[in-house]
């Protein structure tokens, strides 16, 4: 994951959603929470909360609909932002509206939203040294394990990492990732627009692939980002085709550094080929609308400026720094004339299937 949302791991754009629709003792996790509490700077502020998050406070909605605990929890493309929302509902907190920890979440539901233990996936180095230290520094490591690997091509001895053992057992041997293990719930926090960097053309098989690690009436939730068009003449918002024009940049910059563009699935394709593994049910989709602000555009700009010293010449790089600063000034422009100082455009979605009780593997 790279930084979405402050959240997420993606070269997609990134900003902030508004809302529209849609076994660790007890004890432990009590110490841990009084232990941050007498912080001087409370780690608590660093948690993410369902109650502060339009995204992960559907998923607990969801989750409490269900009638069941996320119980044992996957990660499968951990990144900061979802790591501390996993550790919001381990050692507990007041979101901004009040709301607690410990698995009670913003509506006190302390049953459903209990998580017994997690492990966390990402296919990056840099990542899950990251996310290793985010665990230590919450206080959450010993609930869980953090581990590198590629959910096509599994993992290797040098990069397999346990928050709990690493600095205990001998290296393992090149293995299928989470080989053998069951989840009670699954997130896959835009898992699937991440993968053509890592594990390209396997989309259509990673809900399969999970499908090994969910047990028989086990949940899976699905984040994503509703893909950006290349040219919008749907919109009756002129405007709103800066939003496009910024990521056409932005991805061209990416490819002449000779890098891999993340790509983004519409949330048909998602509800349709979940609903292609045998036994899973789509049981609610939800879509969040997009506020884009100057800033987030600016983000995305940057991500192509970081992209010019790897061009191929620096006449090209030259012509392309000019392009991203009239894209800027543009953007400028056209912010200042929105109403609310930002442009809407596009959605994120969550979507959540369950397995059928009577359906193995």
């Amino acid at each position: 994951k790279n930084d979405k949302k402050k959240k997420k791991k993606k070269n997609s754009f990134s900003s902030s959603s508004t809302g529209m629709s849609s076994s660790t003792p007890a004890t432990a996790a009590a110490t841990t929470t009084i232990a941050i509490a007498d912080t001087p700077n409370n780690k608590s502020k660093k948690l993410v909360y369902g109650s502060d998050d339009k995204l992960f406070g559907c998923i607990e909605r969801n989750q409490v609909l269900s009638g069941k605990s996320f119980g044992k929890f996957l990660d499968a493309g951990t990144g900061s932002h979802s790591l501390r929302w996993i550790a919001s509902l381990i050692i507990g907190g007041s979101g901004s509206d009040g709301g607690s920890g410990s698995g009670s979440g913003s509506d006190g539901n302390h049953t459903f939203l209990k998580i017994d233990e997690y492990t966390a996936i990402t296919a990056d180095e840099g990542m899950r040294q990251t996310v290793f230290k985010e665990a230590q520094e919450l206080g959450i490591e010993k609930y869980g394990q953090i581990l590198i690997g590629n959910w096509q091509s599994g993992t290797s001895s040098s990069s397999l990492q346990n928050t709990q053992q690493s600095h205990q057992q001998p290296p393992q041997q090149h293995h299928e990732l989470c080989h053998g293990e069951m989840y009670d719930t699954i997130l896959a926090d835009y898992l699937i627009g991440a993968m053509d960097g890592f594990s390209p053309y396997y989309q259509d098989q990673i809900f399969p692939r999970l499908n090994q690690h969910l047990k028989p009436g086990g949940t899976i939730h699905v984040i994503g980002l509703n893909p950006i068009p290349h040219n919008d003449n749907t919109t009756s918002d002129a405007n709103a085709n800066i939003i496009c024009k910024v990521a056409r940049v932005r991805d061209a910059c990416i490819l002449l550094a000779g890098h891999r563009c993340y790509r983004e699935y519409p949330i048909e394709w998602i509800e349709r080929h979940l609903e292609k593994v045998p036994g899973w049910k789509v049981v609610s989709s939800s879509r969040f609308p997009i506020m884009y602000s100057h800033a987030a555009i600016v983000r995305q700009l940057n991500v192509a400026r970081s992209k010019l010293s790897l061009f191929p010449s620096k006449a090209l790089a030259k012509e392309m720094e000019g392009v991203i600063d009239d894209l800027e000034r543009e953007s400028r422009e056209v912010i200042a004339r929105s109403p609310n100082g930002k442009i809407r455009y596009g959605f994120d979605y969550v979507v959540t299937a369950e397995k059928s009780l009577e359906v193995d593997g």
